[in-house]
């Protein structure tokens, strides 16, 4: 397994894998697998040249060379916010779930954080459902609130875990 920062030309397999985490955990994401749909590949390849390793930036954890997980993270540039960084998109393809990437992913993110000067907390939103929570919890991650109904999904509504670790 490799975990590295995904660049520009890792476009094409991030915008499949993002589609993939979509369709398989709807209740996990924001976005719907309609919405990522209409991004074009060239949409996340301009993205993924611009980020910056000190304030937006993706990590991927390779299998044979295929891409088969990811983790976000950003930094608002408002003052008053940017002593916080914020996690997002963590996903693991079944096929590698219960090896250790998904921790490998989340300590890539917060070892890269505490080097970003100024950076004294990370935060993200967990869905209420035990393995990702554990996962979190496992690197130090302690939840300190519900967000009821976060998500609709239909008729059903998705309650989220808002968790933070300070660093």
């Amino acid at each position: 397994m490799e975990t590295r920062l995904l660049t520009a030309a890792d476009a094409e397999a991030f915008w499949h894998l993002r589609l993939e985490m979509l369709r398989n955990d709807p209740a996990s994401f924001a976005d719907s697998t309609d919405e990522h749909e209409t991004t074009a590949v060239d949409v996340v390849r301009q993205r993924l040249a611009e980020s910056d390793p000190a304030s937006n930036f993706v990590v991927g954890s390779f299998a044979d060379g295929r891409l088969t997980g990811s983790a976000g993270f950003f930094r608002r540039p408002n003052n008053k916010e940017r002593h916080k960084g914020h996690v997002w998109g963590v996903y693991v393809s079944p096929s590698q779930r219960g090896k250790g990437v998904g921790k490998a992913l989340m300590l890539d993110i917060i070892n890269r954080a505490r080097q970003i000067q100024g950076i004294e907390q990370i935060t993200l939103v967990a869905s209420a459902r035990l393995p990702a929570q554990k996962l979190y919890e496992s690197v130090g991650f302690k939840g300190y609130g519900i967000e009821p109904h976060s998500l609709k999904i239909g008729d059903s509504y998705v309650d989220d875990i808002l968790m933070v670790l300070f660093l």
